[in-house]
């Protein structure tokens, strides 16, 4: 590739939205596939950390892979295909605001045929912002014009951004003169210090899957991020947010909403991870599925109700309600089966919570970062608390075998403790291994000697250990 392509190519891709750093990185290993990052630096006259961040940022897009060998060398997608690549997603955000906007016209007809939409007689509006600071200047502007409520959600990194923008003092001072403000966030260690420049009379709460970020204004303006950097301390000049003003699109989005403020925790119970390091959240459990009406029906030995009317009899009344006292004393006595036959799935409420356990035990053990020493603490512990024997092998993949008493599904007589058992350690290991550190955590049954064995495969773990 000549000089005057580069040059030509590197515009290219910076008119398809990369940063001058990683177009000129996409060139660079065209030019000179499978290369280590202290050469790229180099090359480009960059420091390693810049070099380190600009490539996992072009590793996000999907523009450049790593090799698994260490030291890891990179590779690029080529400038044509990478070109190619974010034209059809930069197609798929404009073709998903198109949407969006058609499905408000749409809205926005049919409701201006029940009369003006606000007392000006003015249709929803819309717009989209551009660029971090934009972005937050509108929501320093929902928040002073704000007359009785300010919903935010700011996702992880979110906190960081209010705080380096003048919004977080309107957010205080707004909070002050009694109007509503509640926040929720997704909390983390290194940003929990900025909390504390929130104002006490802020209702804060967190959720543990938010990714989302928006601002809603008194049930009638809506700000909804759609694109945001994935660097949190970048500047955001690529992040993108819709405005809309309209009560009937705030109504629609006013029970999702309520559904993520229902959904969360409070802060002064989440933060218990950080402070105490142990988790505190409370644990929700689902107890079974299906009609519970139709279970207790068939406990309680009643027939279908009658489709229709019929005349009211004494004798009938009272044979009905002898019957159904027999039955409820029945169920009284205690047993794991008339758990089972009200619809209480025992297994999956035990399997839940050795979930949890697993997932504490895993927090407690956060500050490992060799993967192998972190399974071996969680064995330790495992065969400590005298759940069993674990086993494992390392060939052809990393895998963990549990010689569990698994009882019948169709024994009623006792608690499924085995559920317990697997569930903490299923919570531990997928608590700590996923897709994005590049390990997959497979759970399968085996017959090993006659006996049913649980084992989870650890599927690319050995090339990190």
């Amino acid at each position: 590739m000549s000089e005057g392509n580069k040059m030509e190519w590197k515009e290219l891709l910076m008119t398809a939205g990369l940063e001058e750093k990683e177009a000129d990185i996409v060139c660079l290993l065209n030019h000179n596939q499978n290369k280590k990052a202290s050469y790229l630096a180099k090359e480009l006259k960059l420091s390693r950390l810049d070099a380190y961040n600009t490539l996992s940022k072009l590793q996000e897009k999907g523009i450049v892979s790593a090799t698994a060998e260490r030291p890891m060398k990179f590779n690029s997608k080529t400038v044509p295909d990478a070109a190619n690549y974010l034209m059809k997603l930069k197609e798929q955000q404009i073709l998903m605001i198109k949407n969006g906007l058609d499905d408000l016209n749409t809205k926005a007809k049919a409701y201006s045929k029940k009369g003006p939409q606000n007392s000006e007689g003015i249709g929803p509006k819309f717009g989209v912002i551009k660029g971090r600071n934009h972005i937050f200047s509108k929501i320093e502007s929902m928040i002073e014009l704000a007359e009785e409520k300010i919903f935010l959600s700011l996702g992880r990194y979110g906190i960081l951004h209010l705080t380096k923008n003048t919004a977080i003092d309107a957010l205080n001072i707004a909070a002050k003169k009694g109007i509503v403000c509640e926040v929720v966030a997704c909390l983390d260690k290194r940003t929990l210090k900025f909390y504390d420049e929130l104002d006490d009379s802020i209702t804060l709460r967190h959720s543990n899957t938010l990714n989302s970020q928006l601002c809603f204004q008194d049930d009638e303006f809506v700000l909804q991020f759609l694109d945001i950097e994935s660097n949190p301390v970048g500047k955001g000049k690529n992040d993108a947010a819709l405005f809309i003003e309209s009560k009937h699109f705030a109504n629609s989005q006013l029970d999702l909403v309520e559904t993520l403020w229902h959904d969360s925790i409070e802060f002064d119970v989440a933060i218990k991870r950080f402070t105490d390091e142990y988790i505190a959240d409370p644990l929700k459990l689902v107890i079974g599925e299906g009609s519970f009406l139709q279970q207790i029906s068939s406990a309680l030995n009643l027939e279908a109700l009658p489709s229709s009317d019929s005349p009211f009899s004494l004798k009938d009344l009272q044979n009905v309600g002898n019957t159904i006292s027999e039955a409820r004393n029945k169920l009284s006595e205690g047993s794991v089966s008339n758990l089972k036959l009200l619809g209480i799935d025992l297994n999956l409420m035990f399997r839940q919570i050795g979930n949890r356990i697993g997932e504490e035990l895993s927090f407690s053990l956060g500050d490992i970062d060799n993967d192998f020493e972190f399974i071996t603490e969680v064995m330790d512990w495992w065969e400590y608390a005298g759940l069993g024997e674990l086993n494992y092998e390392i060939s052809p993949d990393f895998k963990i075998m549990a010689n569990l008493e698994i009882s019948p599904n169709d024994d009623f007589s006792k608690l499924p403790i085995w559920e317990l058992d697997d569930g903490i350690l299923e919570g531990a290991l997928f608590q700590r291994f996923s897709i994005e550190n590049k390990t997959i955590v497979k759970r399968s049954m085996q017959e090993i000697d006659n006996n049913d064995v649980v084992v989870y495969h650890m599927l690319q773990l050995n090339q990190q250990i």
